[in-house]
């Protein structure tokens, strides 16, 4: 099996790593609105096309305060549109960080796991040779895939 994951991560990089995150969670605390899935399903999609129709409202709001509506907080939409412009950049670092992380995971899973599964299968076949141990080892590991069985047929009516 060919193995991409070759290096192991340090439990200090973990633990130092995990520490930053936290020490931005907590930077991001006061600022932070809990949403639903829901919540978010109703709302607009910040990408490049939108964040540069945000930028064109406020310059516009700026050349054209007369054109403001009246029910409307000019100083509100300037501090949401300074925290979108200003945060789009942290976002996009933080997915780089986030699939960086998930491909190490992936990979490193993918790979731990077809190993796993491996030792598993030498194991069923030692157990089937009566190599000593070899079957408390293979009943323990084959418990992973016991609700994988076919299921039963529903009776007919």
């Amino acid at each position: 099996m060919h193995n991409e994951h070759k290096a192991a991560i340090p439990p200090a990089v973990v633990s130092e790593i995990e520490g930053f995150l936290q020490q931005i969670l907590a930077k991001l605390e006061p600022y932070r609105t809990p949403l639903t899935t829901e919540e978010r399903k109703e709302m607009a999609i910040i990408g490049d096309k939108t964040l540069a129709f945000l930028e064109k409202g406020k310059e516009f709001t700026d050349f054209y305060p007369d054109l403001v509506p009246a029910w409307s907080d000019k100083a509100d939409f300037a501090v949401d549109f300074d925290d979108v412009r200003n945060i789009t950049a942290v976002k996009n670092l933080a997915d780089q960080v986030y699939e960086a992380i998930c491909n190490i995971q992936y990979v490193a899973g993918n790979e731990a796991y077809h190993w796993a599964l491996d030792f598993y299968h030498s194991a069923k076949q030692a157990a089937a040779r009566d190599v000593p141990n070899a079957k408390i080892v293979a009943e323990e590991l084959g418990k992973r895939f016991q609700s994988r069985g076919r299921k039963p047929a529903k009776p007919a009516e």
